[in-house]
């Protein structure tokens, strides 16, 4: 089926999310999923990012395969047209796409120029898509096998994004947020404490007062699938939690670091990883820096190589599922590289002329 005919063939859209600057809820996609493999496979996603990812990419399958059907994408979050977006989406006809089709659209995305990693997550989103129309029985086993043999991934790699924050760049944001010793200043102290030893936007607003053991430091953290993992907080990191948790006090909520009002007062609720996101960028832009919460967890990987612990080891504590993963993370520069040269002698003699 060509570009013009998936468009013609798809479902009238629910009226949803036609709402500019909404965000799908949970309850959107259950009412999608009722008609849509693509939402039924989003649904089927544990965590929001993975979801966010998703629909993002089922969205820029769909501008490949059906073009100017879905109006043109207009910013992120609340105030973008996201929502609206993916409702138009799910509304093609994906148990129709046969093979060819499904080349044309691995093709169109290497010719549009977008990266390996951006391809790929199109194409895998597009799998799950399919699978969800096998297991409803819109899709057979047979086209089913030829589709997937169609979207093989990609091969390719880009430059590294993010970077590895000096040590002195890390202190002018602690400073920053000293100059304002109020309960906001304090929970954001102790949640840039917890990015800078390596934790997920997500893990950090993710964890509760009973997942830390004051006594010994020990901190569980709930990261990707559901996957728990124990790191220690110690010297700085441990005192930033601390003095939060004293200003927190006993504060009737089951969440570690909780929202604070404007007038000052600590508001028994727990934070978003939005939440994280904005407070970062409102310190960093008090301390005249540009950084992003991922930077940090870059960070903490590099330091903790440059300290001599082994990839093994801060796989673990990173949440990878793979030390591959976190050798990735690595941005530790030229420097660090040329001292590994360093250590390898070349026992060169000059000749005699």
């Amino acid at each position: 089926m060509d570009s013009k005919s998936l468009a013609r063939a798809s479902t009238p859209a629910a009226p949803i999310a036609l709402q500019q600057g909404r965000s799908l809820s949970d309850s959107d996609l259950a009412a999608l999923a009722a008609s849509s493999p693509a939402a039924a496979y989003v649904r089927s996603l544990t965590t929001d990012a993975g979801r966010a990812s998703t629909i993002q990419a089922i969205s820029l399958a769909a501008d490949h395969l059906a073009p100017q059907f879905l109006p043109l994408s207009r910013g992120r979050g609340r105030g973008g047209n996201g929502a609206l977006r993916f409702t138009l989406a799910c509304t093609l006809p994906w148990h129709t796409l046969q093979a060819d089709r499904l080349a044309e659209l691995r093709a169109s995305l290497v010719r549009s120029g977008a990266a390996a990693a951006t391809t790929n997550k199109v194409l895998a989103a597009v799998k799950g898509v399919l699978q969800q129309c096998w297991q409803q029985g819109s899709l057979d086993g047979d086209s089913f096998a030829r589709a997937r043999a169609s979207l093989k991934s990609v091969r390719g790699s880009t430059l590294p994004k993010g970077r590895h924050l000096p040590k002195v760049e890390v202190a002018r944001l602690f400073r920053a947020i000293s100059k304002t010793p109020n309960p906001a200043a304090a929970r954001d102290a102790a949640l840039l404490a917890l990015l800078c030893i390596g934790l997920r936007r997500a893990e950090v607003a993710g964890l509760r007062v009973t997942d830390y053991d004051r006594a010994n430091g020990r901190l569980v953290v709930r990261g990707k699938g559901g996957k728990e993992r124990a790191v220690w907080l110690t010297n700085g990191a441990k005192s930033a939690v601390e003095d939060w948790l004293e200003i927190r006090g006993e504060a009737v909520s089951e969440w570690l670091l909780l929202q604070v009002n404007k007038g000052g007062k600590i508001v028994p609720a727990g934070i978003t990883p939005q939440s994280v996101y904005a407070a970062l960028l409102k310190r960093a832009e008090q301390a005249g820096l540009g950084v992003s919460p991922h930077d940090f967890r870059r960070t903490f990987i590099g330091e903790a190589l440059t300290a001599g612990v082994d990839v093994v080891t801060v796989q673990h504590l990173a949440g990878h599922a793979s030390p591959t993963t976190t050798a990735r993370y690595d941005r530790r520069g030229d420097e660090i590289k040329k001292s590994a040269m360093a250590v390898v002698s070349v026992p060169y003699l000059p000749s005699a002329v």
